[in-house]
C-alpha cells in the first residue's frame, strides 16, 4: 500500500463527542482497544502486512512492555501498515461535460464504478455526484478535478479508508459518519488537508500557485498546512489555507440570504431574481438544480450584484440555492428558494395597434406574429393593466390578425398568449395600451400595411435590441439585421411573402439575453402603381393580389 504523505492531518476524533474533533496526529489511523491476552506481536500477525514491523506500533504507542498492553488501553495502528483491498467508488450522477483519463463520463444504473487513482474532471457546466466507499457523498462542481486518492477496505478491522485529492474547483461534501477508532473521510489539496469523521463542508482551491478555502456547515473540520498543527473549525466558520500552508484563524460565514420575497412562478426565458442586499457580501453565487439534494444543477453562477440572470433554462419546476461570498472568498450559509418556470410556448409578438397608440372610432384591428409552437392564440383586452377585469377574451384565435368592434373610447390594455394544439398555454406576453378617440369629421380613409410593416415591444430602461428578419425559420436566408436602441422599427416592406423575425436584448451591463422563438408574418402581393401604392380595384375596393402559377 501507498505510505500516507507526511503532511497529513489524522482524521480521528474524540470518540466521545457528537461533533467531530480532530485528533493531533500526523497520519491516518485505526485505534484498537485491548482486550485481555493481547501482546503487539499477536497484533502485528492480525492486522500488519508484515507482522514483524509491530516495533513501529510499539514505539507510536509508547509501550513499554509489547507483551502486556493492559486491557482499555487505546492502541493506535498506522493504516499504512494494515492488510487492505482495494474498493470502488460509484458515480451518481453526471451534468454537463464530466471526463475521467479524458474520456466523457456519465452515470448508468446503480452508479457507474470509479477505482482508486481515478480522476474526475468538469467541464465549465459540469457536475459530479460521487459516492465513495464510506458512503461519503463528493459533488464536484464546474471547472473542477479531483483525484480518489485512497478507496480500500481494512480486511481485519472491518473499517474503510476514503480520502481525495482536490486539485482545482470546487467539491461540496457529505461526509459519512466513522465510527470511533476508525479512519475518517479527509480531502487534499495543493495547500493542505482537511479531515472528519462525519460532517458537512466545503473545500474549494485555486490550484498549486493558489489558496484552500473550506467552509464548514455542520460538525467539526481539521484544517492542516504544510508543516504546523490542525486547527479545528467549527460549524459556521470557514478558514484559508494560504499558498504556502498558513492556516488563517477561522472566521465567521456569511448568514444565508433572505429569499421570501422572490416569486415562485417566473414566465419569461430569462429568469430575473432580484435579492435583497447581503451586508458583508462581496459576491453571491446561486445554483438552479431540479432536485433538492443539488445532484442535478442546471446552472451555477457567481455575480458582484444582488440580480441574477439564467437563460436557456427548460421549463420545470426548480430549486434555487444562494449563498453570500464574503472578502475572503470564503461562501455563506444556503439560502433554498423553489420556483417554476413556465415560459413556452412564448407570447407571439404584437405588431398593430403600437404602444399608445391614438386611434378614432370604435373598431380596433390587431395583429402579432405567428409562433411555430402555437395552434391558436388567446387576446385578453381590458380597461385596467391588471387585468383584473377583462373586457374582452378571445380564444382559439388560429389567424394572427382580428378586429375588435364597438370598443368605448378610454385607455384599453391587451395582451397575448399562445397555445399548443393540446391546449398548454404559455405565459400572457408583455401588456400593451392604445387610446381610442370619438371619430373626427370625416376622417380620411388610413391606410395601413401596404407600404411597410412596424413592430414594437416592451424594454426595460437602458437596453438595445438585435434585430432579425428573414426568409427562413432557421434565418439562413438573412434580410435585415439592425442595431436598436429603443423597442421599436419601422421598416418598409422587405418583399413580399412571408419573413420571420426574432430578436434579442442586451442589459445596461452587456448581458445578452436568448432570441426570441423565432416568429412570422406575411408581406401582400399586390399590383403597384408608380408611386408605390397599391392599386385598388372591385367592388370592394381591396388591392389587387398578384398571383403567379
Amino acid at each position: 500500500m501507498r505510505r500516507a504523505a507526511p503532511l497529513l492531518v489524522t482524521l480521528l476524533l474524540v470518540a466521545a463527542g457528537a461533533c467531530a474533533q480532530p485528533a493531533e496526529v500526523d497520519e491516518p489511523v485505526y485505534v484498537h482497544v485491548a482486550v485481555r491476552g493481547d501482546t503487539l506481536i499477536g497484533l502485528g500477525r492480525r492486522f500488519l502486512v508484515d507482522p514483524k514491523r509491530w516495533p513501529e506500533v510499539q514505539r507510536a504507542n509508547q509501550i513499554r512492555n509489547p507483551n502486556r498492553i493492559p486491557v482499555g488501553n487505546e492502541v493506535r495502528i498506522p493504516l499504512r501498515l494494515m492488510r487492505t483491498e482495494t474498493a470502488t467508488a460509484s458515480v451518481l450522477g453526471v451534468v454537463g461535460e464530466v471526463r475521467s483519463a479524458g474520456r466523457p463520463l456519465a452515470s448508468g444504473p446503480g452508479g457507474l464504478p470509479v477505482g482508486e487513482g481515478s480522476d474526475i474532471s468538469t467541464g465549465a457546466d459540469g457536475h459530479a455526484t460521487v459516492r465513495l466507499v464510506d458512503g461519503t457523498l463528493l459533488r464536484l462542481r464546474p471547472g473542477s478535478r479531483l483525484t480518489l486518492r485512497e478507496s480500500r477496505r481494512v480486511r481485519d478491522a472491518n473499517a474503510v479508508q476514503s480520502g481525495a485529492r482536490l486539485e482545482r474547483g470546487r467539491v461540496e461534501i457529505e461526509a459519512a459518519p466513522a465510527a470511533a477508532g476508525k479512519p475518517g473521510f479527509r480531502i487534499e489539496t495543493p495547500q493542505g488537508v482537511l479531515g472528519v469523521r462525519g460532517t458537512e463542508f466545503r473545500v474549494a482551491t485555486e490550484g498549486d500557485s493558489g489558496v484552500t478555502r473550506g467552509e464548514v456547515l455542520g460538525g467539526v473540520v481539521a484544517f492542516g498546512g504544510r508543516g504546523g498543527a490542525a486547527t479545528p473549525v467549527s460549524a459556521g466558520l470557514g478558514s484559508v489555507i494560504g499558498a504556502r500552508g498558513d492556516v488563517a484563524p477561522p472566521v465567521k460565514l456569511l448568514p444565508a440570504p433572505e429569499l421570501k420575497a422572490l416569486p415562485v412562478l417566473q414566465e419569461r426565458l430569462l429568469v430575473r431574481l432580484a435579492l435583497p442586499a447581503l451586508p458583508g457580501a462581496a459576491q453571491y453565487r446561486a445554483q438552479v438544480s431540479l432536485d433538492t439534494t443539488f445532484d442535478k444543477v442546471l446552472a451555477d453562477l457567481t455575480t458582484a450584484t444582488p440580480e441574477l440572470r439564467f437563460a436557456d433554462l427548460p421549463d420545470a419546476d426548480y430549486v434555487l440555492r444562494v449563498r453570500g461570498i464574503d472578502a475572503l472568498g470564503l461562501e455563506g450559509r444556503d439560502a433554498d428558494h423553489r420556483f417554476r418556470l413556465k415560459a413556452r410556448p412564448e407570447a407571439p409578438l404584437p405588431s398593430a395597434p403600437a404602444p399608445r397608440a391614438v386611434s378614432f372610432g370604435s373598431r380596433v384591428e390587431f395583429a402579432w406574429t405567428g409562433n411555430a409552437e402555437a395552434a391558436s392564440y388567446r387576446m385578453r383586452v381590458a380597461a385596467t393593466p391588471d387585468f383584473t377585469t377583462p373586457l374582452r377574451v378571445l380564444d382559439g384565435l388560429r389567424d394572427t390578425t382580428t378586429v375588435l368592434e364597438g370598443l368605448p373610447t378610454g385607455t384599453w390594455h391587451w395582451q397575448l398568449r399562445s397555445v399548443r394544439a393540446d391546449g398548454d398555454a404559455g405565459p400572457w406576453g408583455d401588456a400593451r395600451s392604445f387610446e381610442l378617440r370619438p371619430l373626427p369629421p370625416q376622417p380620411a380613409p388610413p391606410k395601413v400595411g401596404e407600404r411597410g410593416v412596424s413592430f414594437a415591444w416592451e424594454g426595460r430602461p437602458g437596453q438595445t435590441f438585435e434585430f432579425q428578419v428573414a426568409r427562413d425559420a432557421a434565418f439562413a436566408r438573412m434580410v435585415l439585421e439592425k442595431q436598436l436602441t429603443e423597442p421599436k422599427l419601422d421598416l418598409p416592406l422587405p418583399g413580399t411573402g412571408r419573413f420571420w423575425v426574432r430578436l434579442r436584448a442586451r442589459d445596461p451591463d452587456g448581458f445578452m439575453g436568448p432570441y426570441t422563438t423565432p416568429q412570422s408574418f406575411d408581406a401582400p402581393n399586390c399590383l403597384r402603381d408608380g408611386s408605390g401604392n397599391c392599386v385598388r380595384g372591385g367592388a370592394d375596393g381591396q388591392p389587387l393580389q398578384l398571383n403567379f402559377p
